[in-house]
């Protein structure tokens, strides 16, 4: 991608809650791989995607385990 951006690839337990701020001037998705998950109140299951405008401090929760891949992303790209 031609873009400065953050990979984070992520397996949560059960029972777990991650935070994350999307910066002013970012942008996001977050892809769910395997099992669901809560984000900010928005239930996202296997397959789901979502995207997201900085400045935003996200909250992700999980029931059971999980994967998701979390992009972070400026919100024009670099030249």
């Amino acid at each position: 991608i031609n873009q400065r951006a953050d990979l984070f690839a992520s397996v949560i337990d059960a029972e777990t809650t991650m935070r994350h701020t999307l910066a002013e001037g970012r942008k996001g998705w977050i892809q769910v791989a395997r099992g669901s998950l809560v984000l900010n109140g928005q239930t996202l299951e296997q397959g789901d995607g979502a995207a997201l405008d900085g400045p935003l401090d996200l909250e992700i929760e999980s029931s059971g385990e999980a994967e998701f891949l979390l992009f972070d992303m400026a919100s024009t790209p670099s030249h």
